[in-house]
């Protein structure tokens, strides 16, 4: 893992933010593809403190470039700021590389969560869960049965449905709290 950040520093690249590639939103990643992994995990810091706001602050002037490009709406770009706001929640947690030790599980993350999401893309099923067809079928696919582990799988289940709920909001022009 260090010698490959090692590269990309070399290169003056950082490696790609754990949102690539899943975003449906074309340019919604404008703001999160430019903020190194430090620093997205210092704005879930601010965020989990309730500091938000602070956090964007200091991303403004990349926010605005982005907003002029893309010509979003002020609750269009504090949702695209999120998303770097959850790249840091899943770097400060350290929880893509726990799961990547245990083998290359994400692409197959990835599809379970796709083919067994709700219409809204928000949720996984919830007979999924209660029938106990997640836990087969991750256990059909190697995952370990361990606890702990299971858990990383729930939490990663739940970054995916935040980042979909970020991008509707997007979408909608709407800014929760």
């Amino acid at each position: 893992m260090l010698s490959t950040l090692l590269l990309f520093a070399a290169a003056g690249l950082q490696p790609a933010m754990p949102s690539h590639g899943l975003l449906t939103f074309e340019g919604i990643d404008c703001i999160s593809s430019q903020i190194p992994a430090d620093q997205a995990r210092a704005h879930y810091a601010l965020a989990r403190r309730g500091r938000e706001a602070e956090a964007f602050e200091k991303e403004r002037s990349l926010a605005e470039k982005c907003r002029a490009e893309h010509g979003w709406s002020d609750s269009q770009t504090r949702n695209a700021f999120r998303i770097s706001v959850m790249d840091g929640w899943l770097l400060e947690e350290g929880l893509l590389e726990r799961i990547r030790n245990l083998g290359d599980f994400k692409p197959f993350l990835d599809r379970y969560y796709a083919d067994n999401v709700s219409a809204t893309g928000r949720q996984m099923l919830e007979d999924v869960f209660q029938s106990g067809k997640m836990d087969q079928d991750l256990t059909a696919a190697g995952y370990p049965e361990q606890a702990e582990m299971r858990e990383w799988v729930h939490d990663y289940f739940e970054w995916r449905a935040t980042l979909r709920g970020i991008e509707d909001d997007f979408r909608n022009g709407e800014l929760r709290q």
